[in-house]
């Protein structure tokens, strides 16, 4: 079974979601770390559990005989996507003093 165009794009789609969720969850962490303020916890949690279901999708794009539940499409992938973008900017907004 090969993957064709839009297999690639959705694979690539769900690999960035994959990556910036990672990356994003590290500031709140170490945020969390040093304050142990619950609201970092959450938010690198939240972004912890997007890699996650980034990971499965990747695994349902992936050739083989992946389980019918890991299946997504791009519609899904590029909101995803969104929703852990906002995230990182909420991140790397600065703070008001």
């Amino acid at each position: 079974m090969s993957v064709g165009a839009v297999g690639l794009v959705e694979i690539f789609l769900a690999v960035l979601i994959v990556g910036i969720s990672c990356v994003n969850a590290a500031a709140p962490a170490a945020a969390w770390w040093r304050s142990k303020d619950g609201r970092f916890l959450m938010l690198s949690a939240a972004n912890v559990m997007l890699a996650v279901l980034g990971s499965l999708w990747v695994w349902g794009e992936l050739p083989g005989n992946p389980p019918s539940w890991t299946a997504v499409g791009t519609p899904i992938l590029v909101v995803t996507l969104i929703a852990v973008l906002l995230f990182l900017a909420t991140t790397l907004w600065p703070r008001r003093t």
